[in-house]
């Protein structure tokens, strides 16, 4: 097994294969993704641990086309390449491009309404200068609401932090096999 995964990598002829454990609605039988080199074969079983502890990605074989679909979101845009790293990854770049896409622009503020009150320098009714008042404070602005999101992009965000929990654990499980073995 390959350290902090769930898959191991076997070299069948001149490829690599990543081999996962039975999905439990095939418990007979290991899924192999198949690649051109170990490195790529390592990221394959990484792309597939991430996809599958997802809900926010999906992937399914085209026997037709031959390649890899993965599927990003409930929209479903649909991401094709020969090997699922590259599906999962074409996938996440579409995925940062939406999440981290700019709002949209404010509508433009109101011109400030005509102030009403005595001008300076008026004169009090009898003649004599006026006494001086202080001018309003101003208040702070209350700060805006934050944007409100939509469903997929609460549903995206989720998904992501999901990702990120994933990554973390590994992580972690990692540095403690480490912190055994050297320690």
């Amino acid at each position: 097994m390959t350290q902090g995964t769930n898959f191991r990598i076997e070299q069948e002829g001149s490829e690599f294969v990543a081999v996962l454990p039975p999905h439990p609605d095939m418990p007979d039988e290991d899924l192999g993704l198949p690649a051109p080199t170990r490195e790529a074969a390592e990221a394959e079983g990484r792309a597939y641990e991430a996809i599958v502890s997802s809900s926010l990605y999906k992937f399914e074989f085209d026997d037709k086309k031959n390649v890899y679909v993965v599927s990003l979101g409930k929209e479903g845009e649909r991401f094709e390449a020969d090997l699922l790293a590259e599906a999962y990854e074409k996938a996440q770049e579409a995925y940062a491009k939406r999440v981290s896409a700019e709002p949209p622009a404010e509508e433009p503020k109101k011109s400030e309404p005509v102030k009403r009150g005595p001008r300076k320098g008026a004169k009090a009714g009898n003649g004599t200068e006026a006494p001086k008042q202080e001018e309003p404070k101003q208040m702070a602005k209350p700060t805006s609401p934050p944007p409100e999101r939509s469903e997929a992009q609460l549903d995206m965000l989720q998904a992501r932090i999901v990702n990120l929990e994933a990554v973390l654990i590994v992580f972690a499980e990692t540095i403690l096999k480490e912190i055994k073995n050297n320690g």
